[in-house]
């Protein structure tokens, strides 16, 4: 029963989610305001807000006017939904499912837009201040110690080779993993991001001067060591 609450719950965060990540790059607000069809921007009854749903009832199409259903919706949905069951599974902490979803925003955000919203970098910190069991200092040295090297390289490459958002976003979660398993985390944030430009560049996805957000990798490498930890915890 609590696996079947977590599916419920999932979904709605991901619709949530989808929403919100749409709006901030826009300006628009979301705590405000009914959600509304991308194509003909026609008010969504409650029951169209869990695109997933409406993917499969309606073969991908929106219920008001027909158009296709981006795929971007079902898929956040997805994501949002197999991240809390794995996040509770393995420390069946609701902190630690809102650290997700502040992460799984911020991910997508920075893939769709390449930038990283200085309020969610925050709350990630703030959520850390009031929540975490680890020193605060250890935590605040561990955190800037990280962004200290990530501002190196935006300092040698002027701005090119790493963004400011990636600074303030390092501090934050570094402060979450510490100093040896900040270092991890760093490393093999370099890695996932070397493995994908190469790919990319081998199937002429991209070019060597191409622009490639670097958040989504210091996330999901974030979320590696992080839930190896979770599970060396059990």
């Amino acid at each position: 029963m609590t696996y079947v609450l977590l599916v419920l719950l999932g979904l709605v965060l991901g619709s949530f989610i989808s929403v919100v990540t749409y709006r901030i790059p826009k300006g628009l607000g979301f705590v405000k305001g009914r959600s509304f069809c991308d194509s003909c921007k026609k008010e969504l009854r409650w029951f169209d807000n869990i695109p997933l749903f409406s993917f499969l009832f309606y073969g991908g199409a929106a219920r008001c006017c027909g158009k296709k259903i981006s795929i971007r919706y079902p898929l956040i949905e997805i994501v949002t939904l197999l991240g809390v069951v794995v996040v509770w599974f393995l420390s069946s902490s609701f902190v630690f499912i809102v650290l997700y979803l502040l992460t799984l925003t911020i991910l997508i955000i920075d893939l769709e837009h390449q930038f990283i919203p200085d309020e969610l970098s925050f709350a990630v910190l703030i959520l850390f201040l009031l929540v975490s069991n680890n020193p605060l200092f250890s935590g605040l040295f561990a955190g800037f110690l990280c962004a200290f090297l990530l501002l190196l390289i935006h300092l040698i490459t002027h701005g090119r080779g790493m963004g400011l958002g990636d600074v303030k976003l390092a501090i934050a979660l570094g402060m979450w993993l510490g100093l040896e398993r900040g270092f991890t985390w760093l490393m093999a944030s370099f890695i996932l991001g070397g493995i994908v430009a190469a790919f990319l560049l081998v199937l002429k996805k991209a070019k060597l001067k191409s622009k490639i957000a670097f958040g989504p990798f210091l996330i999901i490498a974030f979320w590696i060591v992080f839930l190896t930890l979770l599970k060396m915890n059990l």
